[in-house]
């Protein structure tokens, strides 16, 4: 994760346009880590160059309309993102006749992923961007960087003399509703479920908000981005439907590893992979697989229960466990259907137990991309497989078929296994696509 992202403006005489555009056109230069996203091709002239040349009144304007949403709202899980999405985390959205680069932002609420992508080499514009990374932004460098840049877009309006411009009037807004407490939450929550500011039906933020008392409110901001889509009440009701069933009644008694887990790492990943490694430590537990009776004994279980489920006749959008007191007891809500899976989905319970607010009552776990749902997803991946262990048992075979036989060995889905792999860099990202 890097702490390093500027927005640096040098202005330029007044270009065509309305006074705003005019009298803020500027050399724009958007650097992110080691990577510039406004390397700029300059086909007729034959040059490269590091900064390129726009009005940067349609940028302000763009990144303080879609403030909440490029703070808190995470990449759609299921679909490819719909033009809403698109509109509010993709930079070309600033639009006003501009070639911006093609630059879009997504959060999981801890940190904000910056992916820049080169334009087409077959483009007949006569510029073309170069870049092409991805990078992780620190939430609070991401939110300075651009506050930054919006005070800095304001005064210059001002010091030309165009005053109540429309970035003016959404500017205060967004500074009066990120100071009231109350009012920041409300549009948290609408950013999650993929709508711009009081845009979201009513009755849905206040059945999550009556949620919040029964299940936690950190737990209902992770369930906030599994109802984004078109249909957002309807899944709620799922989600609700399904807490009410019986499932199956555990009990967890790790020790707390909070504190420890907490201060290990910034990176939700590397917090999920300690927080495995200190409970394995704690446990005794080596570094060799987990089977199937020792994971279902963490849990209280019968191990039958990570071999096969019950079909409800509902298919969930999550997996939940829900606390039943202040001793560990818990009803599990497993959504998974095959081995493999189960026990993942297992994995994930255990961080959560240990790790989640002790005010949250449902444990959820989702497909989503919040930094607490990679916590999780790494823990599991941790806790089952060792990064260690897996690589001595791979002996640097990569191969589908070697990857399939160490899914078997440690008990994970190979998807598992691949993704594993590649977050520490053993094998390339694109290598987990099916």
């Amino acid at each position: 994760m890097t702490s390093r992202f500027s927005i640096d403006v040098s202005w330029l005489p007044g270009c065509v346009g309305p006074p705003e555009v005019r009298d803020t056109a500027a050399i724009l230069t958007i650097t992110i880590g080691d990577a510039v996203a406004t390397r700029v091709e300059d086909t007729w002239a034959k040059t490269v160059q590091p900064a390129t040349r726009v009005s940067v009144y349609p940028l302000a304007l763009w990144i303080a309309s879609s403030w909440w949403r490029l703070r808190w709202e995470s990449r759609p899980f299921r679909t490819a993102p719909d033009l809403s999405w698109r509109m509010a985390h993709e930079m070309p959205a600033s639009g006003r006749g501009f070639l911006w680069p093609a630059l879009a932002f997504d959060s999981d609420g801890e940190e904000v992923t910056a992916i820049s992508r080169p334009s087409s080499p077959l483009s007949d514009e006569p510029f073309r961007y170069l870049a092409d990374f991805q990078e992780n932004i620190e939430a609070s460098v991401f939110e300075r960087t651009v506050d930054a840049f919006l005070k800095l877009v304001l005064a210059r309006l001002e010091a030309v003399g165009i005053k109540e411009t429309h970035l003016q009037s959404i500017w205060e807004d967004l500074e009066e509703e990120r100071k009231d407490s109350a009012l920041s939450r409300r549009r948290k929550i609408e950013a999650q479920l993929g709508f711009e500011p009081d845009d979201a039906p009513n009755d849905l933020l206040d059945r999550l908000d009556q949620l919040s008392f029964r299940a936690g409110a950190a737990a209902v901001e992770e369930l906030a981005p599994v109802c984004a889509g078109v249909q957002p009440e309807h899944v709620l009701a799922q989600i609700e439907q399904f807490a009410e069933l019986p499932g199956r009644e555990g009990h967890i008694a790790l020790p707390s590893f909070s504190a420890a887990y907490r201060s290990e790492a910034a990176v939700p990943w590397e917090r999920g992979r300690e927080l495995a490694k200190l409970v394995r430590k704690a446990c005794g537990l080596g570094s060799g697989p987990i089977v199937d009776r020792d994971l279902a004994g963490f849990l209280k279980i019968p191990e039958e229960e990570l071999q096969r489920t019950t079909s409800t006749g509902i298919r969930p959008p999550v997996g939940l466990a829900i606390r039943n007191g202040d001793d560990g007891r818990v009803k599990l809500l497993f959504r998974k259907r095959n081995g493999p899976a189960l026990r993942f989905e297992a994995a994930r319970f255990l961080a959560e137990m240990i790790s989640a607010p002790e005010t949250d009552h449902w444990l959820p776990t989702t497909d989503s991309t919040t930094a607490r749902q990679k916590v999780q997803r790494a823990f599991a991946a941790e806790f089952l497989a060792p990064i260690e262990a897996l690589r001595d048992f791979l002996k640097g075979d990569f191969s589908t078929e070697a990857i399939e036989v160490g899914s078997e060995y440690f008990g994970v889905s190979e998807l598992a296994v691949k993704s594993h792999l590649a977050n520490h860099g053993d094998i390339p990202p694109n290598s987990v696509l099916p």
